[in-house]
C-alpha cells in the first residue's frame, strides 16, 4: 500500500502502511446486518449498489465508538433510536460487536493485540443493559491481561498475576471505560482511545460553507463542519500533513490553492482559498461559502485522512462515505492515491459504488469488500475468486466487473460467516 507514485506529491513515501488499527470486525444485530465477520486492510472499500448496507457498517462503528464515549442510551439516540438500529430480522433485541485490533504501545514500542467484545440488551420500555463484555490484551511475548463480565460479575486477570473477581451491577456504561481509567490505565489506554477516536464520515457542503464557532482540539465532525479548526490544528502540529493536504488539492483541482483559516471577528471562522484564473488573470480569493461541492468534500476528505489534532493525534481509523460524490472521475484517481498515501498514518475504510474509483491500480481485489443485500439482510465479504482470477490474468478490471454488475462476494466466505452466525446463536452448554 502507500504507492502513490504522483511526484508533485508523494516523493520518496515509504511503501510499507502502518498496521491496520481494526483487524477484524464481527457485528451481530446492528440495522440490516444481522450478522458479519469482516477482515479489514490499512486501505479497504466496500463496493455495493445503493440500499444494500454499506453506510449501516460505518454507521456500527460510530454506534461502538458512541457507546465507550456516552453510553448506550445516549449512542442510541444519536443513531436514531433504539427502534431503528436494532435488526428487524433478527430473533432477539441485542446488538453485539466483536473486534480485533493492533497497536505499538506509545512508550515501548511493543506490538500489542487486542480482542474485545460487548452484546448490549434493549429490552422493551427499560433501559438498555449491557449483558457481557470482555476484553483480552497480549503482548509480543504471550503475556495476556484482560478481564470478562457476565451475570453480574467481573473477573479480571493478568499473566502471572492471581484472577481478581467481585460483583459489578451491569449499566448503560462499558466497563471497558472504568478498567481503562480506574485498574490498568497505564496498560490500556491505545484499545479505549483507538475505538473512541473512530472519525466516521459522510460530509455536507452545505454545513461546511456555514461560518463556525471555533472548535479546537476536535477531530472532524462526521459532517466536515468544524473543518477550519481542523485544518489550523493540522498545520499547527504538523506541517507536513498539512502540506499533503495543500498539495494534494491543487493537483486534484488544478487551480485551487488551500489558504488556510481564516477568522471573522472571535467568534467565526471558515476557511479560505485561492482560485487561479489563466495563465494571465490574478488569483482570487474565496471563502468556503463560495466553493463548489466538490472542491469541498475533496478537501474534507484529505483533511480527514491526515489530520493531527492536540491530544488526540490522528485518528485510529478514517471512515468517508463516497468520497467520489460531485467529484471529475479524471480527479478520482489522484484522491485515492491521497488516501492510499495517508495508511502510512492512519486506517481507511471507505465506501462507493463507483467504477472509476475501482479503475485506479492502488485499489487491489484484497482491499474490496463487496456488499449485497440478500434477503433483507447484508452481506459484507472479500471478492469472489472468479474475479479475482479475472483481475489477475488481466481479462478486466475491477472497474469494469463493477459496470457489468459481475463484482461478488465470496460464497465460501459468506458460507463460512453464516456457519459462525447459527454457532453463536446456539446456548452455551
Amino acid at each position: 500500500m502507500a504507492t502513490a507514485t504522483d511526484p508533485e506529491v508523494n516523493g520518496a513515501a515509504d511503501a510499507r502502511s502502518k498496521p491496520p488499527f481494526l483487524r477484524r470486525v464481527r457485528i451481530r444485530g446492528y440495522k440490516s446486518i444481522a450478522f458479519c465477520d469482516v477482515a479489514l486492510e490499512p486501505l479497504t472499500v466496500l463496493v455495493g449498489r445503493n440500499a444494500s448496507g454499506k453506510s449501516n457498517f460505518l454507521d456500527a462503528l460510530g454506534f461502538l465508538r458512541n457507546l465507550l464515549r456516552l453510553g448506550a442510551s445516549e449512542a442510541a439516540k444519536i443513531h436514531g433510536g433504539i427502534e431503528a438500529i436494532l435488526c428487524r430480522v433478527a430473533t432477539d433485541r441485542t446488538i453485539a460487536f466483536e473486534i480485533e485490533c493492533n497497536s505499538t504501545h506509545t512508550e515501548s514500542d511493543d506490538a500489542f493485540e487486542a480482542a474485545y467484545a460487548i452484546e448490549i440488551e434493549f429490552p422493551q420500555k427499560q433501559r438498555p443493559q449491557i449483558r457481557g463484555e470482555s476484553l483480552r490484551i497480549a503482548n509480543a511475548i504471550g503475556d495476556q491481561m484482560g478481564y470478562s463480565y457476565s451475570n453480574g460479575s467481573v473477573e479480571c486477570f493478568a499473566s502471572g498475576d492471581r484472577a481478581v473477581k467481585w460483583e459489578w451491577e451491569a449499566s448503560v456504561y462499558p466497563f471497558l471505560v472504568r478498567y481503562h481509567n480506574e485498574l490498568r490505565a497505564e496498560q490500556t489506554p491505545w484499545i479505549l482511545d483507538g475505538i473512541t477516536s473512530l472519525s466516521i464520515h459522510n460530509f455536507q457542503p452545505s454545513e461546511i460553507r456555514q461560518l463556525q464557532h471555533p472548535y479546537p482540539g476536535n477531530l472532524l465532525n462526521q459532517n466536515g463542519a468544524n473543518l477550519a479548526s481542523v485544518i489550523e490544528a493540522t498545520r499547527e502540529n504538523d506541517w507536513d500533513a498539512f502540506e499533503r493536504v495543500r498539495r494534494y488539492l491543487h493537483v486534484i483541482t488544478k487551480t485551487v490553492e488551500l489558504r488556510g483559516l481564516i477568522k471573522y471577528g472571535a467568534d467565526y471562522e471558515t476557511v479560505r482559498f485561492q482560485v487561479s484564473r489563466d495563465s494571465h488573470g490574478q488569483p482570487l480569493d474565496f471563502d468556503a461559502a463560495s466553493m463548489s461541492d466538490g472542491t469541498l468534500r475533496v478537501l474534507a476528505a484529505l483533511v480527514a485522512a491526515f489530520q493531527v489534532v492536540p491530544v488526540r493525534g490522528s485518528p485510529s481509523l478514517v471512515a468517508i462515505e463516497e468520497p467520489e460524490t460531485s467529484l471529475h472521475p479524471a480527479a478520482m484517481h489522484a484522491l485515492v492515491d491521497a488516501l492510499d498515501e495517508a495508511t502510512l498514518r492512519t486506517q481507511i475504510l471507505l465506501t462507493t459504488h463507483s467504477a472509476e474509483m475501482l479503475d485506479n491500480p492502488t485499489i487491489r481485489p484484497e482491499n474490496i469488500r463487496v456488499v449485497q443485500m440478500i434477503d433483507g439482510r447484508t452481506v459484507i465479504a472479500p471478492v469472489d475468486a472468479a474475479s479475482v482470477e479475472i483481475v489477475k490474468r488481466r481479462l478486466n478490471t475491477l472497474g469494469g466487473l463493477e459496470r457489468d454488475n459481475l463484482l461478488e462476494a465470496d460464497p465460501d466466505d459468506v458460507e463460512r460467516q453464516q456457519q459462525l452466525e447459527a454457532a453463536s446463536a446456539e446456548p452455551p452448554k
